[in-house]
């Protein structure tokens, strides 16, 4: 009988530290799934490369609050505007001295591809943790409201005329994206490089600020950039550098090519995030902002700002990326940027 108890306690014990262990190994799993969903724990930092109201910023600050209003993230995003060097400040900060930071994005674009096939960038994307691009932003030209040139042929005739006398203010260094697309623009009318007159501004806000200063005859940059004004009637945008049509308030603006130049100049803008953020924290971005291009609120961003959707991450982003700035290269090359 003695036997028989002892043996029933042992089964009961064996039980009981079965139990235990499965209970303790749930519990492992929850608090491991738990640290898992924790992140991002703490506040994210959207930083923008370029003072208030440009292209970047605005980048920053509608995908922070559509994220937000579509209840993707649960921490508080703030926006830090950390102009200098066309991008290349910003991407100096994370590079050296926040290598490991898990908690910021930075927007990026086709403006520090230019950069860096001009050699104005030391570092590549390769510096860095490329997350995803977003939407497409086609370029633009566009004047004064009471400018003197009714329309993109007037502008472009007087430009032929007098090269001297037609200013373009942009927020590209010399060499990049948007002295490019006055370069472009330049060969098609067989204008000499030289004669350019292309003003270089920290962002579009004060490009801008500059035309509706009378300081420069033009502004070249993105649709984008220029929604605000063109719907408050401050500026009038006359010619797009695209091969489609646009919506919205841009969409009786005629496409340069309508007028003999055929010049399309798609500027592409996203995030990129530290060289050492974790693989698991990139696939949280990459799932979350994939998730955020398909919601209402983003699609009412995209016809506000006149953007078009365009979703990379990833390896396809990579090689985007890789692709683009060979081209890039070439261009800035056939141009006479670079030797």
């Amino acid at each position: 009988m003695g036997n028989v108890t002892r043996k029933r306690g042992k089964m009961k014990a064996r039980k009981w530290f079965m139990t235990l262990g499965i209970v303790l190994a749930a519990a492992m799993l929850l608090a491991t799934g738990a640290a898992q969903a924790a992140y991002p724990d703490r506040t994210i930092e959207f930083i923008a490369p370029a003072n208030p109201g440009g292209g970047w910023d605005m980048t920053c600050r509608m995908t922070s609050k559509t994220l937000q209003d579509a209840g993707l993230v649960s921490q508080p995003i703030v926006v830090v505007n950390k102009p200098g060097g066309f991008g290349v400040v910003a991407m100096t900060e994370m590079t050296k001295n926040r290598p490991q930071d898990q908690n910021t994005l930075v927007a990026f674009s086709a403006v520090l591809t230019t950069q860096m096939a001009v050699k104005k960038n030391p570092f590549t994307y390769r510096d860095v943790t490329p997350v995803a691009v977003l939407f497409v932003d086609y370029g633009t030209i566009a004047v004064k409201k009471d400018s003197q040139y009714k329309s993109f042929k007037e502008l472009a005739e007087e430009w032929k005329k007098n090269p001297d006398k037609i200013s373009f203010a942009g927020s590209s260094p010399p060499g990049g994206l948007d002295h490019m697309r006055i370069a472009m623009m330049a060969k098609a009318l067989n204008i000499p490089l030289a004669k350019i007159r292309y003003v270089a501004f920290q962002g579009g806000a004060d490009a801008l600020a500059a035309l509706l200063g009378g300081h420069v005859a033009a502004f070249v940059g993105e649709a984008g950039e220029i929604a605000g004004h063109a719907e408050a009637g401050t500026i009038r945008p006359v010619a797009l550098l695209a091969d489609r049509k646009l919506t919205g308030i841009f969409e009786k603006v005629p496409m340069a090519k309508e007028f003999g130049i055929n010049v399309s100049s798609p500027n592409w803008r996203g995030f990129y995030a530290a060289p050492g953020m974790k693989k698991e924290n990139v696939k949280y971005w990459e799932e979350t902002l994939g998730k955020m291009v398909k919601t209402k609120q983003w699609e009412d961003v995209l016809k506000k700002q006149a953007w078009v959707g365009l979703f990379l991450s990833g390896d396809k982003l990579q090689k985007f990326l890789d692709e683009e700035l060979t081209a890039y290269q070439n261009l800035a090359k056939e141009l006479g940027l670079v030797k």
